[in-house]
């Protein structure tokens, strides 16, 4: 007999038990899906930490070398980026002598870039030739930090450096150089028997997406897949300013395609070569003589007959004769002209009619030369040699430019 009804207990207390562990086992089940849904949620949404590759190696990230502008435009700083990529960072404006702590340019072998704080103007100069500076615009200016490091734009590498520069979703910034690029490309065009062109400025290609290359002795223009683009010519020529190419055929005919490949100037010039960038003037030759055209955007078009002996006056460093194409307005009744010889004699066109200024008819030699920071302009007949201005004053054909 169970006076006291233990059993009754018993057989109550336990199912109350099993309730308990129960309750406990659905809590840590939800425990544990709340800790797994939190860690997939922070790794889901945890900010990546900022990476940098140069020439596909990971670079230490240094304090402020990346900063960002109020609009969100994020920047390197170009020093620190310049010695990575193993240019030369210097103070200064290229080839003048004052000190000016707002501007500075990268050397790369031939290739001068030139910068200025505070602008987003740079220039561009091939040492080695005859052109002129190309000036280009950057998206963003050039930027300081309160301790004067300077900064560019990442978006502006390209155009500025001319190398490759991606970030994707991980925060990892790659920036390729042309001499990385090159060697990268071969590696891949190896089997297919083409070669990379070796030149830098051919090189500069690479930063539109374009690829230079040569087979059997005949050039191409690939793109980024390594496809063909357009024809196959004898020789090209990167003309970056213009985003177009100088190209010959096998006949020996020079034109211009543009970067997609379509003929912006028909091949049908003996040799075809930029004059100058500023006023986007080209020297073109048949019969064996030699004119000048002008762009117009889309096509050239004719400034002076095909009729000169040659266009410019080559330098001569070893007596200071500078290389002259351009002489600049001397006289408030003189515009601009472009020298030019015929019949072994040298004068003048006007730059902007290319009618003439000056005939080929007495003088043997316009040129210029520096004289203590200063340029002048000289002219020879026979012995005698003069200052040009003084020439056209003592020949009494100084003319007047009816254009002004």
């Amino acid at each position: 007999m169970d006076l006291l009804n233990e059993n009754q207990y018993k057989e109550s207390s336990a199912p109350k038990g099993k309730k308990i562990v129960l309750l406990l086992l659905i809590l840590s089940i939800i425990f544990t899906i709340l800790i797994i849904g939190l860690i997939i949620y922070i790794s889901t949404n945890r900010v990546p930490e900022e990476k940098l590759f140069i020439n596909g190696e990971q670079k230490e990230i240094t304090q402020d070398l990346f900063v960002n502008d109020q609009l969100g435009n994020q920047y390197i700083e170009l020093k620190n980026l310049v010695e990575l990529l193993g240019y030369e960072f210097e103070n200064g404006e290229y080839q003048k002598d004052e000190v000016d702590t707002s501007k500075f340019y990268v050397k790369n072998q031939n290739l001068i870039t030139g910068f200025e704080v505070g602008s987003n103007r740079i220039y561009k100069y091939e040492e080695g030739t005859n052109l002129d500076y190309q000036y280009y615009t950057l998206n963003c200016n050039i930027i300081t930090n309160e301790n004067n490091r300077i900064y560019i734009g990442l978006g502006d590498l390209t155009k500025a450096l001319n190398c490759s520069y991606s970030i994707n979703e991980n925060k990892e910034n790659r920036i390729e150089s042309m001499e990385y690029l090159a060697t990268t490309y071969q590696e891949k065009l190896n089997e297919s028997g083409y070669v990379v062109a070796s030149d830098q400025n051919n090189q500069k290609s690479f930063a539109y997406g374009r690829i230079i290359a040569s087979r059997d002795g005949v050039w191409n223009i690939l793109n980024e897949n390594l496809e063909d683009i357009g024809l196959k010519y004898s020789s090209i020529y990167f003309d970056e300013q213009n985003e177009s190419y100088i190209v010959s055929n096998t006949s020996g005919k020079y034109g211009i395609i543009a970067i997609d490949g379509a003929i912006k100037e028909t091949l049908k010039y003996e040799d075809l070569t930029i004059l100058n960038y500023e006023n986007m003037l080209y020297k073109v030759k048949n019969n064996n003589k030699y004119g000048i055209m002008k762009s117009n955007g889309k096509s050239l078009t004719k400034l002076t007959d095909i009729e000169y002996d040659d266009i410019g006056y080559s330098e001569n460093l070893s007596n200071k004769i500078l290389y002259t194409l351009i002489i600049p307005e001397l006289e408030k009744n003189m515009s601009k002209t472009i020298v030019v010889k015929k019949d072994n004699k040298y004068g003048l066109v006007y730059l902007a009619t290319g009618d003439t200024y000056l005939p080929c008819d007495y003088l043997d030699k316009i040129y210029s030369i520096s004289d203590l920071g200063e340029t002048k302009y000289m002219v020879e007949i026979g012995t005698r040699k003069m200052e040009l201005l003084n020439y056209l004053i003592e020949r009494g054909t100084y003319v007047v430019d009816l254009n002004q």
